[in-house]
């Protein structure tokens, strides 16, 4: 028998979007209920890195400084220096002014999700979304529960059902699919990696896996990634689909040959699609507004996924607590926020994206190596959230706080 239950707002998926406006909307006090098909702790495909715009936005909003998400076990690895490759040529290679961190997917999501169950949201676990009905603002789930909000918000990741749910004009699937992304990633115990590496690939490894390696041209429009973990060694390797969708396996054993782990190249990775420039500048349809993967909110050039969750999750509770107190309308006022806080951002790193991109495929890698060198510390601390990639002027205030 069906039953209904009536909320301020639904939020569908429940991961660094759906809980960061889970939490922010809880704590305004209103009644919030987050729908997550999975029970936590669930494992997610993800590299995990933690850019300082990120752990910056955990101290701001969740109150979770760095020795905090240290005591809670939530910074698994950190990262002082880092590796930068085109091709098996290094072009930078240094420490880190600030460091990045890397987390555990399935440890990091629990504990935002019982931080917005602590600021009264009500998480229900095991919750599979069957339908979603716009014009009532009411989600049915697969066992026949209804749950009414005057605000639904879809954060339920690359795969979005509500997103899937809109009309075509809102979502333009044509352009959402010309920059969406595809990665392979491998998950290496690191007592294997030890075992097991050898010193035949044309990238030599630090011997204890500690530093960060991004490689350039590692496949088309794309990148190869080495991350540390405390208990494994993570590798993948990612690019734009639609230049990848045959040989992205092949690339990916090469990319370990490369790394001296060939003896891995047998093993089956985990494939994931990945927003890479494929935002919708107008997520909104309405009373339903998209955050995080949902609505292709990623870093252009290297797939940096958590921050734009935790962001796109913020700017889209402060549009909803003033449709919600001063019948503001809240697609557009969700999609000012967004064309004033982000998308200039997502703009100008994609322009350096297709920059990059371009000068690989020309291909003009010694001129692409010498502005990586002039340009690296600027881009670097783009990357970490110190900068804008609009012209790489320092702004400390580029992610601040909207409410």
């Amino acid at each position: 028998m069906e039953t209904q239950t009536r909320y301020d707002a639904v939020v569908v998926g429940g991961g660094p979007a759906g809980s960061t406006a889970a939490y922010l909307l809880g704590e305004s006090g209103y009644r919030v209920a987050l729908l997550e098909k999975r029970a936590y702790p669930r494992d997610k495909v993800c590299g995990g890195c933690l850019s300082q715009k990120s752990v910056q936005f955990l101290d701001r909003v969740f109150h979770l400084p760095v020795p905090a998400l240290q005591r809670e076990g939530l910074l698994d690895s950190t990262g002082t220096g880092y590796a930068l490759y085109i091709g098996s040529t290094r072009i930078l290679a240094g420490d880190l002014v600030e460091p990045l961190y890397f987390t555990r997917r399935e440890h990091y999501d629990a504990h935002l999700a019982r931080k917005a169950a602590e600021a009264g949201a009500q998480i229900h676990e095991g919750v599979e979304v069957a339908a979603i009905d716009h014009a009532h603002h009411i989600v049915t789930t697969s066992d026949g529960e209804r749950y009414a909000a005057r605000v639904i918000i879809g954060a339920d990741g690359i795969h979005s059902r509500v997103r899937r749910s809109l009309p075509e004009s809102v979502v333009r699937p044509e352009q959402w699919h010309e920059n969406l992304g595809w990665a392979l990633e491998l998950t290496i115990p690191r007592e294997e990696a030890r075992a097991l590496a050898n010193g035949d690939g044309s990238i030599r490894l630090d011997d204890d896996f500690a530093t960060p390696h991004i490689v350039l041209a590692a496949c088309r429009r794309g990148y190869g990634w080495v991350f540390p973990n405390r208990e494994a060694v993570i590798v993948g390797i990612g690019g734009l689909l639609q230049k990848n969708r045959k040989d992205l396996r092949d690339h990916f054993k090469e990319f370990l040959k490369t790394i001296g782990f060939s003896a891995f190249a047998d093993r089956r990775p985990v494939g994931f699609l990945v927003p890479l420039g494929n935002y919708i500048p107008s997520p909104a349809h309405e009373g339903t507004v998209l955050i995080g993967d949902a609505g292709g909110f990623a870093s252009p050039i290297l797939g940096e996924g958590i921050f734009y969750a935790h962001r796109t999750a913020e700017l889209a509770a402060h549009a909803i607590d003033r449709h919600l107190t001063t019948a503001a309308p809240l697609a557009e006022t969700y999609t000012a926020l967004l064309q004033r806080r982000l998308i200039p951002e997502l703009q100008a790193e994609t322009a350096l994206r297709d920059f990059l991109y371009g000068c690989l495929d020309a291909p003009v890698q010694i001129p692409l190596g010498a502005f990586m060198k002039a340009t690296g510390a600027r881009v670097i601390d783009a990357v970490q959230g110190s900068r804008s990639f609009l012209g790489f002027r320092r702004d400390d205030n580029l992610h601040s706080a909207v409410w």
